[in-house]
């Protein structure tokens, strides 16, 4: 099995899956615009190549804003290791506020691996808190 990589704004954590990198987290964000709540992706250090997209699937709407995903390329931070600086994708996961809303909110979605990787990963639950400010 390949090493993955999971994080969030940036490439920060090496795991052997998705990790539940957002238990118990609250993220605070600004009001009236879109903004990144997490960034997961899979590579391999033996080629610096991308996984396949994951499958994303909303488990729990927001009920004061909207959650899409977003497939999105980046350059490898140098968390990377040896692929530092190389193009790698992702899905970007991104909460927009409804227009004026100021308060909490809360969303969970699963990500799971696809066709097109060389590995398995079961899927997982992601939950999180949000406070718009």
């Amino acid at each position: 099995m390949r090493p993955f990589l999971a994080a969030f704004f940036s490439v920060t954590a090496l795991a052997a899956a998705f990790s539940p990198v957002f238990a118990s987290e609250t993220r605070v964000l600004p009001a009236n615009r879109a903004s990144e709540i997490g960034l997961f992706y899979t590579s391999s250090h033996a080629d610096c190549s991308s996984g396949a997209k994951p499958k994303f699937h909303v488990t729990h709407e927001p009920a004061h804003g909207t959650v899409t995903s977003v497939w999105k390329g980046f350059r490898m931070g140098k968390e990377g290791g040896t692929c530092t600086g190389k193009p790698a994708h992702g899905t970007l996961v991104v909460y927009k506020p409804n227009p004026g809303y100021h308060g909490s909110d809360k969303v969970s979605f699963v990500l799971s691996e696809t066709e097109g990787n060389d590995y398995f990963v079961a899927p997982k639950e992601y939950v999180i808190n949000i406070d718009v400010k």
